[in-house]
């Protein structure tokens, strides 16, 4: 069993018709808010990896190609030895 996370506390400031929009939500202003800095983490992290593979070099692509083939027939000849 894993211990649950540790919260802090944090001040900060909302507009109004974005807080009265929750209140009418959810009961829990917290957890509306927490879930929202996580989808906005991933949307973050996602946002970074498009970015990372948009900006990659035609020689990097073709070493990845190059390395995605081996390790494609290396696993095809080990599926084919294993075979009784």
């Amino acid at each position: 069993m894993t211990a649950p996370p540790i919260k802090r506390r944090v001040s900060v400031t909302i507009d109004a018709d974005l807080m009265d929009a929750i209140d009418r939500l959810s009961d829990n202003r917290s957890a509306v808010i927490e879930e929202a800095l996580r989808l906005w983490r991933v949307h973050k992290v996602n946002e970074q990896l498009r970015q990372f593979y948009q900006s990659r070099s035609q020689t990097d692509i073709e070493f990845e190609e190059t390395w995605a083939d081996l390790g494609q027939q290396q696993l095809a000849e080990t599926s084919d030895v294993e075979r009784p």
